[in-house]
Parts: structure tokens; C-alpha cells; sequence
């Protein structure tokens, strides 16, 4: 019997060698919704996800699920057990093969997000939070590889980590075809803006009620800019502030949030449940 607690962290080189396959995501969640659990070659053969005994995919998909907010885990003895998120149930109904934009978004916002319980994904965030400060907003794959090494160490795993984060956003079958990073002739990597669009505003709700659990679980109010200097959330996003209140005035005529901007900088309440606004992640799908 395993016990409950689900303290796994993810590693700094939890990708090893492997990209956020979509396929392979879609193939773990049903696993992880009947409470799956077993050795990595035990989840290889019930999900199909390519693994050895040594090496192999199972693993790293894990993390990239664990990363994203889709699924909790616990590991004991190399057997790992799997638990669905509201988060990974809402895809798994409503998208189980990850092929809509508003899903590879979503995903791709949550695994740079800055302080999950299960603590962060540090490449992806250094790459679009911490990243902004440091790198150009056009930039080479040396640089940002640099930039992890002023971080950690000339580790020998970096140079590996920081490719795969590019090319994660560079092939199709992974998370290239939302155009977050846009590669050029000479090179250069060019970050792009979340869309400031409503298709994508139920989306964008629903990460926002789901780091404001993760930081200010206790608080039912607070004010944009404490929220925003918290998570981050608008440099993960690349947004200005006229997108911000774009976004922020369609929350409000949605019942989603309040925006009181009487006290001088603008205060969030919180005018629905996270489950009811998960419920509706993709109400504005074309």
C-alpha cells in the first residue's frame, strides 16, 4: 500500500533525452485516470510509451505530465502510482488526443509556471520568465544554453536540457504548432505572445485560477499587481497591458473575475469555483 503523500520533484534533466510527445501524453492519462500504478516497464507496456529497463520514455512523460499540472504521482521503490488532476480529467474528456491549440497552450503555461508544489520546470522557465530579463526577445540556442549555465553549473546534462526545451516548440508532433518559438533563417529564436483572443480567454482563466490555488490558496481577493509579480503570469504570456485588460474585462463580463479598480491598482475577487471554471477551459472553441 502506498502511502498518499505525492512530494515528487521534478528533476532538473527530467526530460533526459526525450521531447513532450502529445501522443505519448495522451497515452498516459487514461492510465493515470484508473489510478495506474506499476514499474516504469509495467506503465511502458499497459500505455505503450517506448521504455527499457534502463533508459527510456516512460519516465520523462511522467514528469512532462507532472510538469504540466495534468497528473499528481507518488514513487516507492521504483513503482510509481499516477493520479488524474482536475486539470488532466477536463483534457482527457474534452481533448484526449491533444490536438486543439487552447490544450498545447494550456500545457505549455503550465510547465512555466514558477512555484508548483511539485517545483518547477527550470528550463522552461528560465526560458519565457527569466528568460525575458536576461535574453533578448530574439535570441540563438547558445545563448539561452549560457544562460542555464550561469544558473546551475557547466552540468553536463544542460546542453542536452537546453535543446530539447527549443525543439519542443519547433516539431509538430510536441508543442510546435501553437508558434510560441518561432525560428528564423538566420537562427535566431524569436518568442511569441500568448493570442490575445477569446477562443483562448477560458484558457487562460483556467491557468489563472490554477496558480492562484497553487500561490494564494488562502485568498479570495487580491490585488493584479501582487498576483502578476507572484506568478508571472503576463511574462510567461508576453502580454502588455492593454492585452492584460483586454482579457481582464472579458473575465469580468463573464462572472469570472471582479476587477475593483477604485483602490488605485486594480484588485481580483474570485467569483467562481476552479472546478467550474476548468468545466469550462474550452466553451469558446471554435
Amino acid at each position: 500500500m502506498m502511502s498518499d503523500e505525492k512530494n515528487i520533484l521534478l528533476p532538473l534533466n527530467f526530460p533526459q533525452t526525450f521531447l513532450p510527445e502529445r501522443r505519448l501524453l495522451s497515452q498516459l492519462l487514461p492510465f493515470a485516470k484508473r489510478g495506474g500504478q506499476g514499474d516504469k516497464v509495467f506503465i511502458g507496456a499497459e500505455t505503450g510509451i517506448p521504455t527499457g529497463k534502463s533508459t527510456g520514455k516512460v519516465e520523462p512523460i511522467i514528469y512532462y505530465a507532472l510538469g504540466m499540472g495534468l497528473i499528481t504521482v507518488n514513487k516507492e521503490s521504483g513503482i510509481w502510482q499516477l493520479y488524474l488532476t482536475p486539470l488532466g480529467d477536463v483534457v482527457l474528456q474534452e481533448d484526449p488526443y491533444f490536438s486543439e491549440h487552447q490544450t498545447m497552450w494550456l500545457v505549455h503555461l503550465m510547465l512555466c509556471r514558477c512555484k508548483p508544489s511539485n517545483g518547477k520546470a527550470d528550463a522552461w522557465y528560465a526560458l519565457f520568465t527569466e528568460g525575458r530579463f536576461t535574453l533578448n526577445e530574439s535570441f540563438r540556442s547558445d545563448d539561452f544554453f549560457d544562460f542555464l549555465v550561469d544558473q546551475h553549473g557547466d552540468i553536463g546534462s544542460l546542453k542536452s536540457l537546453s535543446g530539447i526545451a527549443i525543439r519542443a516548440y519547433l516539431e509538430d508532433s510536441c508543442l510546435g504548432r501553437i508558434g510560441v518559438l518561432e525560428q528564423r533563417e538566420d537562427d535566431l529564436l524569436v518568442r511569441k505572445t500568448a493570442p490575445v483572443a477569446r477562443e483562448f480567454f477560458p484558457v487562460y482563466a483556467s491557468y489563472l485560477y490554477l496558480v492562484w490555488d497553487e500561490l494564494f490558496h488562502a485568498e479570495n481577493q487580491i490585488s493584479l499587481d501582487s498576483f502578476a509579480q507572484e506568478s508571472r503570469i503576463f511574462f510567461i504570456m508576453g502580454w502588455s497591458e492593454s492585452m492584460v485588460a483586454t482579457w481582464l474585462d472579458w473575465m469580468g463580463d463573464n462572472g469570472i473575475i471582479q476587477v475593483d479598480r477604485y483602490t488605485g491598482t486594480p484588485m481580483l475577487l474570485r467569483l467562481k469555483s476552479t472546478s467550474q471554471v476548468l468545466a469550462a477551459t474550452y466553451s469558446e472553441l471554435i
